[in-house]
């Protein structure tokens, strides 16, 4: 551990290039997928061809009616007023199922988020994080840094052991490996795999988290449930002087599955994209580091136990 490598060193580069998750941009999809019947589609479908047989209605209406024509019989006027009325609803209604089916078979069937992660690249990046940690002998759980002592961003730091940690108390955006030379824990410094989420939230939504405090992180990160499907649920909780972090993802807690089945400690060591926002969050909108004390991911809702103090 008594190397300092930098960002511009060709082993980092290499090392890292396949553990990066990017989130900036939707993947090019085959014409074969993009045309695949989703349920959302299949009601789409379904209400157009509603649509149409109610505007066949309506057109056999108003048929009828311009086969009888002006005429001053009683009986004839009152069909015709029926005619009209069936003709007005069915013509309404029609144009209605019409709307919604176009609706949802042209918007509903398409992905509502920028992420590109699939199942398969979120257990590939955890198998490749997990390498790196392995082979750089770091146990300890993973401590997110907010942009001071010399960042410009947000980073992680990964110490080589277990229990407390110190980051170093100064940094530079293109230090990786600090050697704890200053009476600091050794350990792994790298971008956290959220970073380019959080970001792009923040520019979306015109909003600013640096110290706006926990709470403002926690409600602007609700497009993460409401507007991408990332996550099916999140929340901080401040308990006995720690702050508990429940997680729970949506849209890919398959892969959230996988990644906790086959690497269990990419959670405390190097969290996924999803996760990794939430605690970079944290960091940005407290001014804090955020330690990963402890971490229960043996369900679905996978619940962090943050220790969140002054760096």
């Amino acid at each position: 551990m008594a190397t300092v490598w930098t960002r511009s060193s060709g082993t980092y580069k290499s090392l890292f290039a396949v553990c990066r998750l990017r989130v900036d941009g939707l993947p090019e999809r085959s014409l074969l997928k993009r045309l695949s019947l989703t349920p959302s589609r299949a009601v789409g479908i379904a209400l157009v061809i509603v649509g149409v047989l109610l505007l066949m209605l309506a057109y056999g209406a108003q048929s009828r009616i311009d086969e009888i024509g002006t005429t001053d019989e009683p009986a004839l006027l009152h069909e015709i007023s029926l005619l009209e009325d069936q003709r007005d609803v069915y013509l309404v209604t029609s144009i209605a199922c019409i709307f919604l089916g176009l609706f949802a078979v042209a918007l509903l069937g398409e992905a509502s988020t920028p992420i590109i992660a699939t199942r398969s690249q979120m257990v590939s990046t955890a198998r490749a994080l997990n390498d790196v940690a392995s082979g750089l002998s770091l146990t300890g759980n993973a401590i997110f840094l907010p942009a001071k002592h010399g960042l410009s961003m947000e980073r992680m730091f990964v110490p080589a052991t277990k229990g407390s940690s110190t980051p170093p108390g100064v940094l530079s955006d293109d230090m990786v490996m600090s050697p704890g030379k200053d009476g600091s824990t050794p350990g792994l410094i790298t971008e956290p795999l959220g970073l380019s989420l959080l970001n792009n939230i923040e520019q979306e939504l015109n909003a600013r988290l640096t110290d706006a405090g926990l709470e403002a992180a926690e409600g602007t990160l609700q497009i993460l449930k409401h507007g991408m499907g990332v996550m099916k649920d999140f929340h901080f909780k401040e308990r006995e002087g720690r702050t508990v972090m429940r997680v729970e993802y949506s849209g890919l807690l398959e892969a959230c599955r996988d990644v906790r089945k086959e690497k269990p400690d990419t959670c405390r060591q190097v969290p996924c994209f999803g996760c990794s926002c939430l605690l970079l969050a944290a960091a940005r909108s407290t001014g804090k580091l955020v330690n990963i004390d402890d971490v229960d991911n043996k369900q679905d809702t996978v619940v962090f136990t943050l220790n969140i103090r002054e760096w």
